[in-house]
């Protein structure tokens, strides 16, 4: 399944511009801060006094090293006279779905130079060619870069970066875990209309914490480029819960026609647990319940008259044979309905009963 983020999180040129302004001195002894989140109006805090919501940008601040916290995040942050900090996140469900990046300038005796710091570890490319793994540092001419820090079963982050003469640009970002398997394979389903897609994970993280892996799926669902609709996702312990990530009772559900997909999340790829397969199957019972039938009875003839109407006045229009059975649709005067060769035909009790 390949899956693209709608709005991969980058540092802007305009905040590239920004940079050089700040550290061209137009602002003296002031600092600046960038501060941006999805989603976005969080209200911003520094050192617990408000500042503003996100999308948050002054360049009227102290240098410093306040606690920032705006959402789930809360962090120090480093301010430098005449620099701009950046900081972007997108704040998921828990510390387990959330990720981004802080950016910031500091004075460096080495010349200018890079230092990015990840957590967890992970791979670090600039301009495509892999640094290393972090925590790592690295002397770069001035100029503008694209960084990107990648692990597997996490979501990427993309950050577009300037190096300054003289100063140390340092990152520290951190990776959401991602919900969601690389490849998502079908497992067996009780029922044609009933996809059931594995979301098993072999993460000691995930399957630890059902309700909040739940809680991610469904938010970082709605942050994917063409993303696969899940309709439910059912849990190893066979709970079931909703699209918008609310627990689902079996009896608050009807019957329905259009098909629907349900992500496995267990601990093993490839199997479902005891427990989620008895739900499954419950599921698929409560919405595609099966329909009742009749069942021809012997008339020593080996086959009963179908005809268009509840009666032996009616036409005949075919014959049933003895032992099949039929689709119950209805009843009427010691007759049955049936769905006969795609079309609706009539039975009479007398050789026939319903299932």
């Amino acid at each position: 399944m390949l899956r693209k983020f709608r709005g991969l999180i980058i540092l802007a040129i305009v905040a590239v511009l920004v940079f050089t302004v700040y550290l061209s001195g137009a602002v003296g002894k002031n600092a600046a801060l960038s501060v941006s989140s999805d989603p976005s109006g969080q209200k911003v805090l520094l050192d617990n006094a408000e500042v503003g919501t996100t999308p948050y940008l002054s360049d009227q601040l102290k240098e410093g090293n306040p606690v920032l916290s705006f959402g789930n995040f809360i962090q120090k942050v480093r301010l430098m006279a005449g620099a701009l900090t950046v900081v972007s996140w997108t704040l998921g469900p828990s510390e387990t779905f959330s990720g981004g990046e802080v950016a910031w300038f500091s004075d460096s005796s080495t010349g200018s130079e890079l230092v990015v710091i990840t957590r967890p570890v992970a791979e670090v490319f600039l301009n495509g060619e892999s640094l290393g793994e972090s925590p790592l540092s690295k002397s770069l001419s001035v100029g503008e870069y694209d960084l990107e820090i990648k692990k597997n079963g996490y979501f990427p982050r993309k950050i577009k970066v300037a190096v300054k003469e003289g100063f140390r640009l340092n990152v520290s970002a951190n990776l959401a875990i991602d919900p969601f398997p690389a490849d998502s394979q079908k497992l067996p389903s009780p029922h044609a209309s009933l996809t059931v897609l594995d979301l098993s994970s072999s993460s000691s993280v995930l399957p630890a914490d059902p309700v909040s892996w739940v809680a991610g799926a469904v938010f970082w669902m709605s942050r994917l480029e063409n993303p696969f609709t899940y309709d439910f996702f059912l849990t190893a312990d066979g709970k079931l819960y909703d699209a918008t990530g609310s627990e689902v009772s079996l009896e608050s559900l009807s019957k329905i026609s259009e098909k629907r997909t349900v992500g496995y999340l267990g601990e093993t790829p490839g199997s479902l647990s005891s427990a989620g397969s008895t739900m499954l199957k419950s599921l698929a019972a409560k919405l595609y319940p099966a329909s009742p039938k009749v069942q021809i009875l012997d008339t020593g003839i080996g086959y009963l008259k179908v005809r268009s109407g509840p009666g032996t006045n009616y036409s005949q229009i075919g014959q049933a044979t003895v032992g099949s059975k039929y689709i119950y649709l209805g009843e009427q005067s010691g007759w049955y309905k049936i769905e006969f060769e795609g079309k609706e035909g009539w039975v009479s009790s007398d050789y026939s009963k319903k299932l």
